[in-house]
């Protein structure tokens, strides 16, 4: 066991080692992100490793967990993170994404039902050349699950559509519940999910949002289908801070040329619609104007553009 300091200022504990199975190394792994109201079984973890994952990282809260030494003894090629703190979930994965060493990771929750991925499947994913490709989702009944999701306005406001998966490759804003086969380097240098919000639901539109904006895409590839065994949870799409921080970092940025920049004139309506009070509003203007300006030449295009993609109508 060791405890390892995370760049989130909180610290993790590691159980478990990754032990050579003997098989060619394909050069993906898996992210098991635990729901609160089911956790993942020793024999699904098996199941895991025997389907031709390098790695498992099991992402565990920060309760604790008698059993999990005891567990890793059983399991060839399974870690299990454990966080001494609660942290939202786009800090969790950006964590496990740092600890893990497969060039490919599948994020997927502990309620998926994820079948063995044939070469033919892995080597399709690495064509798409994405920093995320996103999977069909089914019901426990086999049904196309809404999990491609489009941005849209709806009498002035920005608004999010989700649509089943078609049957030739299309594009999602970001990956649903989180559930996608990320390219690691690409997102770690994409700097991951926005730590400082916490609302999962704007943490997921502000990641795939800004992905688009810095050029990347996040298709759909049909031939991977998962099976979630249990609803997924709604999302809360309430207008707090942290919508007003991605509007900010996302709708309010405009591209020129070969760059992109944050206007002054963005302060009041930032303030007023995140509702931190005026001091507390105008640091974290201060902050994300700063963040854009760092970041000015990674953008490529606007918010506009990428609305463009979809040309749907809320």
């Amino acid at each position: 066991m060791s405890t390892t300091p995370s760049t989130t200022e909180n610290s993790y504990t590691v159980v478990g080692t990754v032990a050579s199975s003997g098989e060619p190394d394909r050069g993906i792994g898996a992210l098991v992100l635990s729901r609160a109201s089911r956790q993942t079984r020793a024999e699904e973890l098996t199941a895991l490793e025997s389907a031709g994952f390098s790695e498992v990282l099991v992402v565990l809260d920060s309760l604790p967990h008698y059993d999990v030494e005891q567990l890793a003894g059983r399991l060839r090629r399974t870690r299990f993170l454990l966080f001494g703190s609660p942290l939202n979930i786009g800090a969790q994965i950006n964590t496990a994404m740092r600890e893990a060493a497969a060039p490919l990771v599948f994020v997927v929750t502990s309620d998926c039902d994820v079948p063995p991925l044939s070469d033919r499947l892995v080597q399709r994913i690495r064509e798409l050349d994405a920093i995320c490709v996103v999977p069909s989702l089914r019901n426990e009944r086999g049904d196309p699950v809404p999990s491609l999701i489009a941005p849209a306005r709806h009498g002035g406001r920005f608004v999010t559509v989700p649509m089943a998966p078609h049957s030739s490759v299309s594009v999602s804003l970001y990956p649903y519940s989180h559930i996608g086969v990320f390219n690691r380097d690409r997102f770690l240098k994409s700097t991951g999910y926005d730590t400082s919000m916490s609302n999962p639901y704007w943490q997921s539109i502000d990641f795939g949002f800004r992905s688009y904006l810095w050029g990347e895409s996040i298709p759909c590839l049909p031939a991977l289908r998962i099976r979630v065994s249990r609803a997924i949870p709604p999302d809360d799409t309430t207008l707090d801070a942290d919508y007003a921080r991605f509007h900010l970092k996302n709708l309010s940025v405009r591209f020129s040329r070969d760059s992109a920049r944050l206007s002054r004139g963005q302060l009041l309506r930032f303030v007023s619609r995140s509702g931190l009070g005026l001091v507390r509003g105008i640091r974290e203007f201060n902050r994300i104007r700063s963040w854009v300006s760092a970041n000015r030449y990674r953008f490529v295009q606007d918010a506009r553009r990428v609305t463009e993609l979809w040309e749907v109508d809320g």
